[in-house]
């Protein structure tokens, strides 16, 4: 699939993330006061692939702590059998003040096959937010998408799944669509990770874990 051309719509789609994110990095940073309290953490990567001899990140990203914006891109990946795709981008942004931190990540990817196309998707976006306010803590996923998404020959819709909707891939594993792991107290301190596409791979005869990929990864954490 590398070197595919990736459809007009797609890339009008994905590019317009770009300075929308750009534009809200370089808001945070000028809108920080100079007397910063509590902490934020950004970080994300396009797609990321692990095995029993170590993992691979791509477009990865991870935010400065004091806050900011940071951002990466590939234009393709491929590792043979298991994972392809075109226009990889993460950006993460982060701000810090007294009243407010907040932090948002995205990881991006279009044109994506896993596993020799078990399972393919036109775009993935995963978004991850979290804010604290001294008062309360809060984390959304809101903007994260999955779009033509097919699953061993399973065409599912545009909308993105139900948080941890899992999908068996006999022989192989299974897969966790949009995986979101929340952490904190809801009061003070909040964090989310949200994988749009996670396959779980297990050894056929044993079960036992034998790695996983990771298209769409994005994680926000916020402390006041």
């Amino acid at each position: 699939m590398t070197g595919t051309r990736i459809p007009l719509w797609i890339a009008r789609w994905l590019s317009g993330l770009l300075p929308l994110a750009v534009m809200c990095g370089f808001t945070l940073a000028s809108a920080r006061a100079e007397a910063q309290a509590g902490s934020v953490m950004g970080s994300g990567a396009a797609a990321v692939v692990t095995t029993t001899t170590g993992a691979q990140q791509f477009a990865s990203v991870g935010l400065p702590s004091a806050g900011g914006m940071a951002d990466s891109e590939l234009a393709s990946v491929a590792v043979p059998s298991t994972l392809s795709a075109d226009g990889l981008v993460s950006i993460t942004t982060g701000q810090l003040d007294q009243t407010l931190v907040s932090t948002t990540t995205t990881a991006q990817a279009a044109n994506v096959s896993v596993l020799s196309g078990l399972i393919t998707a036109e775009a993935v976006l995963a978004v991850a937010t979290s804010y604290a306010n001294g008062v309360t803590a809060t984390s959304e996923s809101n903007g994260s998408a999955l779009v033509g998404l097919v699953i061993n020959g399973v065409n599912y819709a545009d909308a993105p799944p139900a948080p941890n909707t899992q999908v068996s891939l006999p022989g192989v594993g299974y897969v966790v669509l949009n995986e979101q792991i929340l952490v904190g107290d809801g009061a003070r301190n909040t964090g989310l990770t949200v994988n749009m596409i996670h396959v779980y791979l297990t050894d056929p005869a044993t079960g036992a874990p034998t790695g996983d990929i990771v298209v769409g990864m994005a994680k926000s954490a916020a402390s006041l």
